[in-house]
């Protein structure tokens, strides 16, 4: 049995690895991915939330000679990464998809096919690679291009990033073009409205709900269970943001044992990031946890991330004749107070208009408010009370910034303004084109969810329901 160092020594394994960076690891440092980054049991112990590193290029090799998970920039230096991650989520059993792979990814199927069909009707031939608990999916744009021009032009960046992204901190080893990421953010605007096709498409195909981002989720007949349609990517700043690449190693049950449990953390095998290509899911599922076969598998195959500058105009075109695309541009219409006038306005917010389980959260922002089905919930509550969802993304900012509880350097890499924005645009925009439909939106289910701090409250979820109408 090789363990992760070894396996990275394969010199097939590294090369497909570079290949995903946008290079070659004989000269990693011309790769055009900005950064890369290192996870993995190596690193528990060191001094941050989670047990990573990110480098330039040229820490490439003591990455792998490490045996980290290995992970790249979304930020690339002449591409706009389009990338869709699912995956599969268990409230009740959060290690099943390690426990049980085969009959996990048995379920995820149905979604995976109908993605890539969907993806083909445009002409896109995404690489697809299974994860831990599902499947990324990864294209390219050509910087420059007239697809690049049209993503600029349905983007929007919020004054606050608009002064971070000229900067150099963090991951930001040069400056992130205001171009590139208004570009980044129209890519995050498009690839929502690829996922409400993908959730319009997949009804009858699987019993599971599907989801954008991970949101708590009700008793189903399987227990509380769903996928995650996963873009949460988008909604923050383009340089704090990577993805796992193509032959890494996952060890991210291992270290969050917490999570999972030391029983499934101790019992499943390191496993690896394989390309699916024209593998069959128990041809995939065998590759994933073999270092050796899998080693022979990528001697086989490229894992450069497919362009598809010239197709994805189909997909933006479609997105601009939406409903989706029309509903932005109410969201965008607003305009949101400035932090000098929050006193005036934000923190006058009566919060006896709503229940206790929307209050909570407001009261106690960290780490109640970052949570997504707080977010949701709050977003459903203040649309019935008249709210423009900009004013809701305001709120949750200002509460983000001068609630209490944060450390001061809460928002120092990351934007308030802009992931607010995008939460609350996204939760907002599944009711604005009738994908919400609310049935969890009552206080029975928001208890089987774990959500509900004060049962027989006196309120009551089901009264706060807005009719999608702007």
């Amino acid at each position: 049995m090789l363990t992760p160092t070894e396996y990275y020594r394969d010199p097939e394994v590294r090369e497909r690895i570079a290949e995903y960076c946008g290079g070659t690891a004989r000269e990693p440092e011309l790769c055009t991915a900005e950064y890369i980054v290192g996870y993995g049991e190596a690193l528990l112990g060191i001094p941050a939330p989670e047990p990573y590193i990110s480098t330039p290029l040229a820490g490439f090799n003591a990455i792998l000679e490490k045996g980290l998970d290995f992970f790249r920039s979304i930020w690339d230096k002449v591409h706009l990464l389009g990338l869709l991650d699912i995956e599969y989520l268990n409230l009740d059993y959060p290690g099943e998809v390690y426990f049980d792979q085969v009959t996990t990814f048995k379920k995820i199927e149905p979604v995976y096919q109908s993605i890539l069909s969907i993806y083909r009707e445009y002409g896109i031939q995404p690489l697809t690679i299974m994860t831990g608990q599902g499947y990324h999916f990864s294209f390219q744009i050509q910087s420059g291009t007239k697809t690049a021009l049209m993503l600029e032009d349905v983007g929007l960046l919020n004054q606050s990033l608009i002064k971070k992204y000229p900067g150099t901190l963090s991951q930001r080893h040069r400056p992130v073009s205001l171009r590139y990421g208004q570009a980044y953010d129209g890519m995050g605007r498009v690839m929502e409205c690829f996922a409400h096709r993908i959730i319009k498409e997949t009804v009858g195909r699987t019993d599971l709900p599907l989801l954008i981002t991970d949101v708590s989720i009700g008793i189903g007949q399987h227990g509380r269970e769903g996928i995650s349609l996963d873009l949460s990517c988008f909604g923050d700043p383009v340089y704090m943001r990577d993805c796992r690449c193509a032959f890494s190693t996952h060890q991210k049950h291992k270290v969050q044992r917490w999570k999972v449990g030391d029983a499934i953390a101790d019992g499943t095998p390191i496993q690896i990031a394989i390309p699916r290509k024209d593998l069959s899911l128990p041809e995939t599922l065998a590759l994933r946890r073999h270092f050796h076969n899998a080693a022979e598998y990528a001697a086989g195959v490229e894992c450069f991330i497919p362009d598809s500058t010239v197709s994805f105009k189909n997909l933006i075109e479609d997105y601009q004749g939406s409903g989706l695309y029309k509903f932005h541009q109410w969201f965008d219409s607003e305009k949101q107070h400035p932090p000098e006038k929050w006193g005036e306005t934000y923190d006058r917010m009566n919060y006896l208009d709503v229940p206790p389980c929307v209050r909570r959260p407001l009261e106690q922002p960290n780490d109640l408010l970052l949570k997504p089905t707080n977010l949701q919930t709050l977003t459903r509550c203040l649309l019935a009370r008249g709210w423009h969802p900009r004013h809701i993304a305001g709120l949750v900012t200002s509460r983000w910034v001068n609630g209490p509880g944060w450390p001061p350097d809460q928002w120092k890499h990351f934007d308030a303004a802009s992931r607010a924005n995008f939460y609350v645009r996204i939760f907002s925009g599944l009711l604005a084109v009738g994908l919400d439909e609310m049935v969890d939106h009552n206080c029975v289910s928001h208890q089987e969810k774990g959500n509900c701090p004060q049962p027989f409250c006196g309120y009551n979820l089901a009264d706060y329901r807005w009719d999608g109408k702007f």
